[in-house]
C-alpha cells in the first residue's frame, strides 16, 4: 500500500505542475482576468455547495478557495450549505442539476464513496456518475478520544466495552471509518449520529457524551494542541508535521491478512479526499474551465500562503487522475463492499 500512496503522490506533483503550467495565465500570476477557457462562466453566478453545516472543514475549505476559483473563471461564486443525511443530500439534488458548470460541490470522498459503494438507501448515485473538477486535500483521518477519558490509546479503544463514537451520520467520513475499524477490529463499540457538523462532534467529545471520533487532522489540531483531545490512530502513512510520530499508524496495528485486506481497500477509499465535483455529463466547455480553473487556483501562492496561514494542507489531485481512481475504487473486493453493507 505504501508504493501505490507515494505513487499517487507522485501523481499530485506532476499533475499540479503540467496543469499549473497550461494554466499559467492571469489566474495563477494574481491578475483578475478569467482564463480563457472559461469565457461561457464569466460574470455568471455559481454555486459552490457545501454539503455540512458552516463552521467545519469543508465550509473553511470552500470558502478558502472561492475567491481564486472566482479569478479563473471570472465567475460570481456563492458558497451555499447544503446540510442533510451526512453530507449525501447536496449529492444526491446535484445529479439533478444543469451540467453548465453554475452548481459544483465539494465532496466528502470517504463518506459519499463508503456510501455508494454500500448501496445504502441514502445514496442515490454512484461515484462514477460526477465530474471531478479536481481534489483540494487528501487527509487521512484521525481516530482521536477525549484526553480525560479511559481511552488512551487505541489498544484502549479495541478493549473497550461500549465505546460511543461521534459522528454527523451514514454517508460522512467519521462514520464510516469508525464502522469500519469497529467491524474489522472487533470492537464493542456503537456509533452515535445526528450531529450537525465536526465542531458539535468535537464539542460532545470535549464534554464526555461520546467517546471519541474520526475526522480530519486540520481540524483536529487545535485541539491536540490544548490537551483537550488524545490522538490515537492515524489513516495516514505520513503523520502531519506537527503530530507526534508515535501515533500508530492503521496498518502498523497488529492484524490477519483478512483484517489488511479490507483496512488497504479502505486506504484506498480515503485516497479520493475532497474534491471537487460537478454534475454528471457536465459540458466539455465547463469540465475543461474548472479543470484548470482550479488547477491554476491550487498553483497560486497567494492560495498556498492563506492555506498555511489557516493551518489547512493542500493536496492536489487533477480531475482526469480522479477518474482514474475512482474506476480503480469501483473494483473493490465484494467483501469490503459487504462490510461497507452492512453499516447501513
Amino acid at each position: 500500500m505504501g508504493n501505490r500512496l507515494r505513487g499517487f503522490a507522485t501523481a499530485v506533483a506532476l499533475g499540479t505542475a503540467v496543469l499549473a503550467g497550461c494554466s499559467s495565465g492571469a489566474a495563477a500570476s494574481g491578475s483578475d482576468a478569467a482564463l480563457p477557457a472559461c469565457s461561457a462562466l464569466e460574470g455568471k453566478p455559481v454555486a459552490l455547495v457545501v454539503p455540512y453545516e458552516p463552521g467545519g472543514g469543508y465550509d473553511s475549505y470552500a470558502r478558502l478557495l472561492a475567491p481564486y476559483l472566482e479569478r479563473g473563471t471570472g465567475a460570481t461564486i456563492a458558497v451555499e450549505n447544503k446540510p442533510g443525511a451526512g453530507g449525501l443530500l447536496a449529492l444526491n439534488n446535484l445529479r439533478a442539476e444543469r451540467p453548465d458548470g453554475t452548481t459544483i460541490a465539494i465532496m466528502n470522498g470517504v463518506g459519499a464513496g463508503g456510501a455508494s459503494l454500500a448501496g445504502a438507501a441514502g445514496a442515490r448515485f454512484s461515484l462514477d456518475e460526477f465530474t471531478y473538477i479536481g481534489r483540494v486535500v487528501s487527509e487521512p483521518p484521525l481516530i482521536v478520544t477525549s484526553a480525560t477519558g479511559p481511552y488512551q490509546t487505541f489498544d484502549a479503544v479495541r478493549q473497550a466495552h461500549g465505546f460511543r463514537w461521534g459522528s454527523t451520520g451514514p454517508g460522512a467520513e467519521d462514520y464510516v471509518t469508525a464502522s469500519l475499524l469497529t467491524k474489522v477490529f472487533g470492537i464493542d463499540a456503537e456509533v452515535v449520529t445526528g450531529f450537525p457538523g465536526s465542531g458539535e462532534t468535537e464539542l460532545a467529545v470535549l464534554q464526555g457524551a461520546i467517546d471519541g471520533m474520526s475526522g480530519n487532522p486540520g481540524s483536529r489540531r487545535a485541539a491536540i494542541e490544548e490537551g483537550t483531545q488524545t490522538p490515537v490512530l492515524r489513516m495516514g502513512e505520513q503523520p502531519p508535521p506537527w503530530l507526534h510520530a508515535d501515533v500508530p499508524w492503521v496498518r502498523d496495528v497488529p492484524m490477519t491478512d483478512e483484517q489488511r485486506a479490507l483496512i488497504d481497500a479502505h486506504l484506498a477509499l480515503i485516497e479520493i479526499g475532497r474534491p471537487l465535483v460537478g454534475p454528471p455529463g457536465m459540458d466539455q466547455a465547463a469540465t475543461t474551465c474548472w479543470r484548470e480553473a482550479m488547477a491554476a487556483a491550487m498553483a497560486d501562492p497567494e492560495l498556498i500562503a492563506a492555506a498555511e496561514q489557516q493551518e489547512r494542507e493542500l493536496a492536489f489531485l487533477p480531475g482526469a487522475e480522479l477518474d482514474v481512481l475512482v474506476r480503480r475504487i469501483l473494483t473493490a473486493s465484494p467483501h469490503y463492499r459487504e462490510l461497507l453493507a452492512s453499516m447501513y
